[in-house]
């Protein structure tokens, strides 16, 4: 299960891509599934019709199926490679309305008033390529420090997008994980032997991390609008940045990661850079 919301982050602001959940389940053959919400809202939740110059009122809720699979060089697994498949809904559909006002109403907050003017309902489709290639660092003892780069595409009515990244970690006990990456751009996968590992001695496994990416974006639903229909959106910025740090802690069939990360403008006209924060938690069945 993954959970992210901008209240989570440091700069703690409502508003732009503001809530994500996702539920998977992975199998030791590499195969796995999930279902995933995404919510994005204007930063004025106060108006009934939020400015034309900011962020449309949004929501996606879609179902994953893919394939990860990892080869070995000179005795580890270095290389991982993924695709992955998601159909669903973007609009009223996906329910992000209902979700986001009632947690607003049971925290006691005020309300988004504009969801009225969120996209209409169309079909989400994409298909989601990653490869990742692990490195040990040199002068770093065995499983203590390394780097993850990760390059990715995803092609479709969700996202269309190109991502290159890299994640420098250090700890024990990585030798079987793939690294963090937030929902919105990583498919679901989990090795399931990054768990699995810890029903062998140590039983702990614990790192930091800090990670950058880069992603030339050429169409997001979330600000272009409709994919099929003309509705409101916003002038995208086609090359955006981010970067994240964050730790993870495992204990024999349990793990958890908390992660944080900054943002800069996904669209002209965006108040500030947007941060949002997230918990991830593991467990082997």
């Amino acid at each position: 299960m993954v959970e992210e919301n901008d209240k989570f982050s440091l700069n703690n602001h409502d508003r732009y891509y503001t809530q994500g959940l996702r539920l998977a389940v992975s199998h030791e053959n590499g195969f796995f599934a999930a279902l995933t919400q995404e919510i994005n809202t204007p930063d004025d939740l106060v108006h009934a019709d939020p400015p034309a110059s900011d962020l449309p009122y949004s929501a996606a809720l879609y179902g994953s199926y893919g394939h990860g699979w990892e080869t070995m060089t000179g005795g580890w697994r270095d290389t991982l490679a993924i695709w992955e498949l998601q159909f669903g809904v973007i609009g009223p559909a996906a329910g992000g309305a209902t979700i986001q006002n009632s947690i607003h109403r049971l925290l006691g907050v005020p309300t988004a008033v504009g969801w009225q003017t969120q996209q209409p309902n169309e079909l989400a489709a994409n298909l989601n390529l990653d490869f990742r290639k692990r490195f040990a660092l040199s002068g770093a003892r065995a499983g203590l420090r390394d780097l993850v780069l990760r390059t990715g595409a995803q092609l479709g009515t969700l996202r269309t997008e190109f991502l290159l990244a890299g994640e420098l970690r250090w700890g024990q006990g990585m030798e079987h994980s793939w690294g963090y990456a937030s929902i919105r751009q990583a498919p679901a996968f989990q090795a399931v032997g990054s768990l699995r590992s810890g029903l062998d001695a140590p039983v702990v496994a614990a790192w930091f991390f800090a990670d950058a990416q880069v992603e030339v974006v050429v169409r997001n639903y979330a600000t272009d609008g409709s994919n099929f229909r003309s509705t409101s959106g916003v002038p995208r910025v086609p090359v955006v940045g981010q970067v994240g740090i964050g730790y993870h802690c495992q204990f024999h069939r349990y793990a958890a990661t908390l992660y944080t990360t900054l943002r800069t403008h996904d669209f002209e006209g965006q108040k500030s850079l947007h941060g949002v924060g997230g918990i991830k938690l593991d467990y082997l069945f």
